[in-house]
């Protein structure tokens, strides 16, 4: 289980793009997990590093970079509270 502060959101994610594509994206920057999610959060997912500064090191190099024809948008993991 990952600390949101070892997270980063990723937005903008090509439909055709898997999570092993994803993965190997990210892996370039220590990523330990990736997932895309499908349905509701489609074009959304998360990574996960080993530390805060490999999250925030992922945020600097890969917001912005190309996979699967399209740009994505990597940014800060945050929690949102859940609805009562």
């Amino acid at each position: 289980n990952f600390k949101p502060e070892k997270k980063v959101w990723i937005g903008g994610i090509p439909e055709a793009v898997t999570y092993k594509e994803l993965h190997e994206h990210f892996k370039v920057v220590g990523a330990k997990w990736v997932e895309v999610w499908q349905g509701t959060g489609a074009g959304t997912g998360v990574a996960c590093f080993a530390t805060a500064e490999e999250a925030a090191a992922a945020i600097s190099s890969l917001n912005g970079s190309e996979i699967g024809g399209g740009s994505i948008v990597v940014d800060v993991w945050e929690k949102k509270p859940k609805a009562a």
